[in-house]
């Protein structure tokens, strides 16, 4: 019984397993991303929208559009964007605006 799985063990070890051809051209590693979120506070809905697009260097593509919130995706990506109408008690009314952007994680 050992030497049968002796003999196995050495068999796997000399043949290999898989692919293991040296010349055989690899595969270059894709990064590893992640969305994260960039956001801040504007003065009006036209600075907002604006200013995400001069940033992301994207059209904007609404999918709502609505005066007091217009929302949608950057360009023909995956990344969405937001401008929003907001109001506090402690700052008052404002323009809530982000939008992500696909960043690679070490």
């Amino acid at each position: 019984m050992f030497k049968i799985l002796a003999i196995s063990l050495l068999g796997l070890s000399l043949i290999g397993c898989g692919n293991s051809d040296p010349n055989a051209p690899s595969k270059p590693k894709k990064p590893k991303t992640e969305m994260q979120m960039q956001a801040a506070k504007f003065s009006s809905m036209s600075r907002c929208l604006k200013s995400i697009q001069d940033t992301t260097k994207l059209p904007l593509k609404p999918m709502t559009d609505k005066p007091e919130k217009v929302t949608g995706f950057l360009g023909d990506t995956e990344r969405q964007f937001y401008c929003g109408i907001k109001e506090t008690g402690t700052e008052g009314t404002f323009v809530e605006g982000w939008y992500t952007e696909e960043v690679e994680v070490y």
